[in-house]
C-alpha cells in the first residue's frame, strides 16, 4: 500500500475544511432564506417602522438623524444613510434585515470553528439555533429591529476578531483594532449586548487553558491583560451611557434613563436588588427553557391552515439541510489532527461550553436587571420578545451543548436534532405567515380609508376603536400624513390616528395632556418630539369591525353598527365626516398607496367604502350604481349590516323591490337589524308616495317582518 504524502494529505484536509466552511455558511443563508425570505415581498411595515418611514419621507435623512438623536444617535446616522439607498419600500428593508441576521450567524460559525476547530458540528449548530431562535419572533419588523440585528452583527464580528487574534499570530494587532472598533460600534448602536462582553473574557480564558494548561493565577492574569483593552472600551461606554448621555425621548425624563434606575436602587437597595435579581432569573428561564418549548404548542400540529402545511415542508427541508451539513462537517472534524487536545476531550469541551452558556445567560441579563424589564411572551405580536435578543447567543450555546452531549452522529442525537430544527423552523415559518396576514390587514385598512376619505382636511384626527395591533397606541403616527401627502411643518403632524383602546382620562406617555371626549377639547398626539395638535370637534370616529371593515361612526347611522363597539357609538357625537371629508380626487396622492401596492378594487370593501362616501355626500344614484356593480360581481359582505347604505340608496332611487329583497336577507341573517331596517322603511313610508305600485309591493313584503306602523 502506498503511503500518502504528508503534504498531499495536508492539502486535501485544507481543501476539505474550505469546502465544509463554505457549505456551513451556504446552509445558514439557505435556511434563513427558506424561513424568512420566501415571502419577503408579502411583508411590510409594522409597529415602530411607520413613524420612521414618515419622518424620512417628510424630512429626509436629516430628519431621520434628528428622530433618533435623543435615544440612538449612532443608529440614526446609519439609518439616515441607508434610507437613501433603500427608500421607503418595505421589501428593501426586509431583505437588508434578513441579510444582516444571516451574516451574524455565518460570522459566528466561522468564529467558533476557529475557536473549536474539531467541533465544527457544534459551531454550525450554535449559528443555526441563533438564526432560528424561537424566543425572538419580531424578524418581520425589519426597519424597527435592524438596529438590534446590526448591533449583534457588530458584536459577533468583534468576538470573531478576538478569537482570531488569540489563536493566530499573523495580523494580531489589526484584528485587535477591528475587534475594538466593532465592539464600540455595537454598544453605541444599542446597549442590549453590553453584558455579553464578559463572554469575551471567558473565551480568552478557554484559549489560555488549551491542551494540558489549567486555570491558574498565571493564565488568569494573562487573560485579563489580553482582555483589558476591551474592558476599557466597555467601561468607557458604560460611563458614557450612565452619566454623560442623557436620553431625550419626548416621553418624559424617566424613559430609558440609566440614572433613574440607579437612583431607585440607591434609595431602596435591598428591595430593589431582590426585585431585580428575581427579574433576572425570570428572564433567564423565559429566554432558555420556555423559549425552547415555545414552538411545541398545539399550533405546531394544526391541520386547518394552508400555511401550516407549507411550514412543515420548509421545516422538513431545514432538517435535511441540517443533518447533511452536520454529517459533512463531522467527517472533517473527526479526521483532523489538532494541537487543541481539549476539543477531543468531551468532558473538558462540554464543560467549557456549558460554563460559557451559563455565565453568558447571567451576564446577558445585566442591561435588563438595571432597567427592570421582563420578558413576556404574548400570543401575537409579542413586542417584549426583543428582550430575549441579549440571551439569544448563550441560550443557543446551551442548547447546542445539550444536543452535542447526546451526539449529533448518533441516532438519538439525530432524532433530538431533527425535532429541534423542525419545531424551530416550523414555528418561525408560521410566525412569518402571521405577519403576512397582518400586513394584508394593514393594506386593507389604509385602502379603505383612502376610498372612504380621498380628501381629508388637515388637522383632522381619527378616533379609532379596534386598531390593529401593529398600529396600537401611537405606532400609527405618520401613516395618515403618508396617505395624504403634504409634508408636515417642522416637528408637526398634519393628521393623527388615536387608538381609543389606549386613551384614558389619565395622560398617556405619548400625549401631551389628559384627553377629554367633550367637544372643542384639544387632542395632542406625539411620537418622539413630533406632535399633532387637533381638537375633538375636528375628528372622525371609526370602528374597525371583527371582519376588518373600517366603519365611520356618526349619530344618524350609529344604530346600523350591529354589535358595534360601545365606546365608538358613544363618541359618535364627536364625529363630523361631512365637515372634513370630500371627494375632489379619486384617491389620496401621498406615497402610502404606492407602498401598499396595487389597488384591490375587486372586493366588497371597495364598493362599500365608496358607497359610504357617496352616502355622506347624498349622491344616492352613485350609491345605487355601486350596489348594482357589487351584486353583478357576486361580492357580498361578511357582515350583513354593511348592506345598509345600499338599502338606503335603493329606497331613495325608488328601487323598492331590490331594497326590500336585501332587507329581508339581512333580517334573516341578523335579527338584530330590526331597528335600523325599521327606521329606513318608516322614513320611506313618510316621504314617498305609497301610490307607487313597486313601493306598495315592497311594503307588503316587509309588513310581516318589520313594525312599520309608527305609534303616535
Amino acid at each position: 500500500m502506498t503511503k500518502q504524502d504528508p503534504t498531499e494529505s495536508s492539502n486535501n484536509l485544507s481543501s476539505h475544511l474550505k469546502w465544509t466552511s463554505a457549505l456551513g455558511i451556504a446552509s445558514i443563508f439557505a435556511i434563513g432564506g427558506l424561513i424568512y425570505g420566501v415571502f419577503v415581498t408579502s411583508l411590510g411595515f409594522y409597529w415602530d417602522d411607520w413613524p420612521v418611514v414618515w419622518v424620512y419621507n417628510a424630512f429626509g435623512s436629516p430628519g431621520v438623524a434628528a428622530y433618533f438623536a435623543g435615544q440612538r444617535p449612532a443608529y440614526g446616522w446609519v439609518i439616515a444613510h441607508v434610507a437613501q439607498m433603500v427608500g421607503i419600500a418595505p421589501v428593501g428593508w426586509q431583505i437588508l434585515s434578513l441579510m444582516v441576521r444571516c451574516t451574524s450567524s455565518a460570522v459566528l460559525f466561522v468564529a467558533f470553528c476557529r475557536l473549536w476547530p474539531q467541533r465544527r458540528d457544534f459551531a454550525w449548530l450554535v449559528s443555526a439555533i441563533v438564526l432560528l431562535y424561537p424566543g425572538f419572533t419580531l424578524q418581520p419588523i425589519a426597519l424597527g429591529f435592524l438596529e438590534y440585528h446590526l448591533s449583534f452583527l457588530l458584536f459577533v464580528v468583534s468576538l470573531a476578531a478576538t478569537v482570531f487574534s488569540v489563536t493566530r499570530s499573523s495580523y494580531r494587532w489589526l484584528l485587535i483594532a477591528v475587534s475594538l472598533v466593532t465592539e464600540a460600534l455595537s454598544y453605541i448602536v444599542i446597549e442590549y449586548f453590553v453584558g455579553l462582553e464578559f463572554l469575551r473574557l471567558l473565551i480568552i480564558l478557554i484559549v489560555a487553558c488549551r491542551g494540558d494548561a489549567r486555570l491558574n493565577l498565571k493564565s488568569l492574569n494573562s487573560s485579563l491583560i489580553t482582555w483589558s483593552p476591551y474592558a476599557v472600551v466597555w467601561a468607557a461606554y458604560v460611563i458614557w451611557r450612565t452619566f454623560i448621555f442623557h436620553v431625550v425621548s419626548g416621553y418624559g425624563p424617566a424613559i430609558m434613563s440609566v440614572g433613574t434606575d440607579i437612583s431607585k436602587v440607591a434609595r431602596h437597595p435591598v428591595m430593589e436588588l431582590a426585585h431585580r435579581s428575581a427579574g433576572l432569573i425570570h428572564n433567564i428561564m423565559m429566554s432558555s427553557i420556555l423559549a425552547w418549548a415555545r414552538p411545541f404548542g398545539p399550533g405546531l400540529i394544526a391541520f386547518n391552515v394552508r400555511s401550516q402545511l407549507f411550514s412543515w415542508i420548509v421545516a422538513t427541508v431545514v432538517v435535511a439541510i441540517g443533518i447533511y451539513t452536520l454529517r459533512r462537517v463531522n467527517v472533517v472534524a473527526h479526521t483532523r489532527q489538532s494541537s487543541a487536545q481539549s476539543d477531543n476531550d468531551p468532558r473538558k469541551f462540554h464543560g467549557s461550553v456549558l460554563t460559557l452558556g451559563i455565565v453568558g445567560m447571567f451576564v446577558a441579563g445585566i442591561p435588563f436587571m438595571v432597567s427592570g424589564q421582563l420578558i413576556i411572551f404574548d400570543p401575537s405580536f409579542s413586542f417584549h420578545d426583543r428582550f430575549t435578543l441579549s440571551f439569544m447567543l448563550p441560550a443557543s450555546i446551551l442548547l447546542a451543548c445539550l444536543i452535542t452531549l447526546i451526539g449529533t452522529h448518533k441516532l438519538a442525537g439525530t432524532i433530538v436534532l431533527s425535532i429541534v430544527l423542525f419545531g424551530f423552523s416550523a414555528y418561525q415559518s408560521q410566525n412569518s405567515a402571521f405577519y403576512r396576514h397582518s400586513w394584508s390587514e394593514q393594506r386593507s385598512l389604509f385602502w379603505q380609508i383612502a376610498w372612504r376619505a380621498p380628501v381629508l382636511k388637515q388637522g383632522t384626527c381619527l378616533l379609532v376603536d379596534g386598531m390593529p395591533l401593529p398600529l396600537y397606541a401611537n405606532h400609527s403616527a405618520g401613516t395618515l400624513d403618508l396617505l395624504y401627502g403634504p409634508n408636515a411643518l417642522a416637528g408637526r403632524l398634519n393628521y393623527f390616528m388615536f387608538d381609543l383602546a389606549m386613551i384614558s382620562e389619565e395622560e398617556p406617555s405619548w400625549s401631551g395632556m389628559n384627553l377629554s371626549y367633550r367637544p372643542n377639547r384639544p387632542l395632542i398626539g406625539r411620537v418622539r418630539w413630533f406632535e399633532f395638535e387637533g381638537t375633538t370637534s375636528q375628528s372622525v370616529v371609526a370602528w374597525i369591525s371583527p371582519t376588518g371593515t373600517f366603519r365611520v361612526v356618526t349619530q344618524p347611522y350609529a344604530s346600523e353598527m350591529l354589535r358595534g363597539a360601545v365606546l365608538s357609538i358613544n363618541l359618535s357625537q364627536l364625529s363630523h365626516p361631512e365637515q372634513v371629508i370630500s371627494d375632489s380626487v379619486p384617491v389620496p396622492a401621498g406615497p402610502l398607496l404606492r407602498i401598499l401596492g396595487p389597488e384591490p378594487t375587486d372586493q366588497w370593501l371597495y364598493f362599500y367604502q365608496k358607497a359610504e362616501l357617496q352616502r355622506q355626500l347624498q349622491h344616492w344614484g352613485a350609491v345605487a350604481l355601486l350596489g348594482d356593480e357589487a351584486r353583478q360581481k357576486g361580492d357580498e359582505p361578511k357582515d350583513p349590516s354593511e348592506w345598509f347604505p345600499f338599502i338606503d340608496a335603493y329606497t331613495r332611487t325608488h328601487q323598492y323591490q331590490t331594497a326590500a329583497s336585501i332587507s329581508m336577507n339581512v333580517l334573516r341573517e341578523r335579527p338584530d337589524a330590526l331597528e335600523p331596517l325599521t327606521s329606513i322603511w318608516r322614513r320611506v313610508k313618510r316621504e314617498d308616495s305609497q301610490d307607487l305600485p313597486e313601493l306598495s309591493e315592497a311594503l307588503a313584503t316587509l309588513e310581516d317582518s318589520l313594525p312599520l306602523s309608527e305609534s303616535h
